[in-house]
C-alpha cells in the first residue's frame, strides 16, 4: 500500500511519546523496538515515520512539514533504509486481509545490510494487529536478535492480543486518543474544517484519522435511519435496528459508519446507566461490537453475517434502552 502525504504531514497530541523519543535519541539511549500502543486512527503510523525522519536527519518540528527533499523520497518508496509493511493490495484493487508473513520474515535480510546512507534503518509494521501468529513469531525473532544501526516500530491498535515475548523486548509508547482542539487540527490539516469538521470528529471522537475514514465510508444519508433510531427516547427494538443496519449497510464503508454509531450509542447507554451491573453489560456490548467490526475486516465478512453478528450481541439489551 502506497504512502500518502498527509502520512508524514504535522503531528497534534502526542506529546509524551515525541518527547520520549527526542530523549532517547538525543541521550543516545535508543531502544531497538519501540511498541506504538493506542486505538485505531490516533496517528500512531504518522508519528512512526516521522520518527523515521528525524532518525534520517530530519531538524523539522513535529508541528510542522518535514523536510521536502526526505519526505519525497520516503513517500516515493525510495529511501533506502526505510521498510514500511502494511497488508498489500490484491489484484482487484481490495486490501488484503492479513500482513503476508513473508514481508515481516524479509526483515531480517533488511537489517542485515548497512546503513545505505550512513545513519539507521527503520522499519514499521502498520499494524501488528494484521499478522498471523507466524508474522509475530518472525517479529520475535528480529527482536531477540537486534542488529546494529537498527529501529523496529511495531504499531498496534489492541484490538488483537500480542505476544507477551513482544511487549517485552520493546519500549511501549502511549497513543492515546486526542483531545478535541488537536482532532480539529488534524482534521483541517486534511482540509475539513467548521461545520463539516465537527460532524466528522463526531464519528470517532478523539481519532481524526478513523474519523476520516468513517467519513469517507458514507453514502449520502445513509446513515440518518439508524442515527434517528438511536437518538431516540424511547426503546429500542432489535426488529428496528435490523431494519435499520439493513438499509444503511449498501457498502462496507457504510456498514463500517453504523457499526460506529452502534457502539457509541452502547458506550453512551453505559455512562448512563445508574445500576453498576447494567452499564458493565452495556459496556461489554460496546466491547463486542467493536470486536465483530475487527473480524469482519480482518475476516473479509459478508456485510449480512455481520449486522446478524451485531444484532446478536445486542439483541437482550436494547428493549430497555433509551438513546
Amino acid at each position: 500500500m502506497e504512502l500518502q502525504p498527509d502520512d508524514v504531514g504535522p503531528i497534534f497530541g502526542h506529546q509524551a511519546a515525541r518527547e520520549a523519543f527526542l530523549s532517547a535519541l538525543t541521550t543516545g539511549k535508543l531502544h531497538h523496538g519501540w511498541l506504538m500502543r493506542g486505538p485505531r486512527g490516533v496517528g500512531k503510523a504518522r508519528l512512526a515515520l516521522r520518527f523515521a525522519l528525524k532518525l534520517f536527519g530530519d531538524s523539522s518540528d513535529f508541528t510542522s512539514q518535514p523536510d521536502p527533499a526526505l519526505a519525497k523520497l520516503v513517500l516515493a518508496g525510495n529511501h533506502p533504509d526505510l521498510r514500511v509493511i502494511r497488508r498489500p493490495i490484491d489484484d482487484k484493487g481490495k486490501q488484503k486481509s492479513e500482513i503476508p508473513v513473508d514481508s515481516v520474515r524479509d526483515l531480517a535480510q533488511f537489517f542485515s545490510l548497512r546503513p545505505a546512507l550512513g545513519g539507521w534503518r527503520v522499519a514499521i509494521i502498520d499494524a501488528v494487529d494484521e499478522m498471523n501468529r507466524f508474522g509475530a513469531n518472525a517479529v520475535l525473532k528480529t527482536l531477540e536478535e537486534p542488529p546494529a544501526r537498527a529501529v523496529l516500530f511495531l504499531v498496534s491498535h489492541g484490538e488483537q492480543a500480542l505476544l507477551p515475548t513482544v511487549r517485552s523486548r520493546c519500549r511501549i509508547l502511549r497513543c492515546d486518543a486526542l483531545g478535541e482542539r488537536d482532532e480539529l487540527a488534524v482534521l483541517a490539516a486534511a482540509g475539513s474544517t467548521g461545520t463539516k469538521a465537527t460532524t466528522i470528529a463526531n464519528l470517532a471522537p478523539g481519532r481524526p484519522g478513523r474519523a476520516l475514514e468513517l467519513a469517507q465510508g458514507e453514502v449520502d444519508d445513509s446513515g440518518s435511519a439508524l442515527e434517528s433510531l438511536l437518538r431516540s427516547d424511547g426503546a429500542v427494538e432489535a426488529s428496528a435496528l435490523q431494519t435499520a443496519l439493513s438499509h444503511v449497510a449498501k457498502s462496507d464503508g457504510a456498514l463500517a459508519v453504523s457499526m460506529e454509531r452502534l457502539r457509541n450509542f452502547l458506550q453512551r447507554r453505559a455512562m448512563r446507566e445508574g445500576d453498576p451491573a447494567r452499564a458493565g453489560e452495556w459496556a461489554d456490548a460496546a466491547l463486542a461490537i467493536t470486536r465483530i467490526g475487527v473480524e469482519a475486516q480482518t475476516l473479509n465478512q459478508d456485510r449480512a453475517q455481520t449486522i446478524a453478528a451485531a444484532l446478536n450481541a445486542v439483541s437482550g439489551r436494547l428493549s430497555s434502552a433509551g438513546g
